[in-house]
């Protein structure tokens, strides 16, 4: 299940930036969600020979159990993955919790260095195909550019209008 991580690369750096589900999130046909802990190592390890950096956590606050990401930030400690919580409500564009803009920053400067990077939401499609496309905007695509890469890479990508609309905001 590790072969659900889409990647994208920013034109003429060296780093790149994924998408994923949260790592080794298993919904259920009746809808119960649950960690399964094998897969989630699985995910971690092939995260890890990717030599990926950090992983940047979207789920928001309700879609989220603190003990599996307390548990997911122990596992990415492991292989030296850095974990940060960065949440997005389902569907939507970043609001105001965090300071967005010198997050957005941050994590281009990593890229800009050669670091890999990734981003989980709930399903990998919505919130972090919107935020890898904001990176590769920060980097130095058009919006438009950004988002067609992003849908390349992983078809379906970037889910909702608002989304969409946040990203085109964003022109440099």
């Amino acid at each position: 299940m590790a072969e659900g991580i889409a990647w994208v690369e920013p034109p003429g750096l060296a780093g790149a930036i994924g998408m994923l589900p949260l790592p080794g999130l298993v919904i259920a046909k009746r809808g119960e969600r649950y960690v399964d802990g094998a897969l989630q190592e699985e995910v971690l390890d092939t995260l890890a020979a990717r030599q990926t950096a950090l992983l940047a956590i979207l789920l928001d606050d309700d879609e989220c159990d603190p003990d599996e990401i307390e548990d997911l930030g122990r596992a990415a400690k492991e292989r030296s993955i850095a974990l940060l919580r960065a949440p997005i409500a389902d569907f939507s564009a970043p609001d105001q919790r965090l300071d967005w803009p010198a997050l957005v920053e941050r994590l281009a400067g990593e890229l800009r260095q050669g670091r890999r990077i990734a981003f989980c939401c709930l399903a990998g499609y919505g919130r972090s195909g919107m935020m890898a496309a904001r990176l590769l905007i920060a980097t130095g695509s058009t919006p438009e550019a950004a988002i067609a890469a992003v849908r390349a890479a992983r078809p379906g990508a970037i889910e909702s209008e608002e989304q969409v609309a946040y990203l085109l905001s964003c022109a440099p």
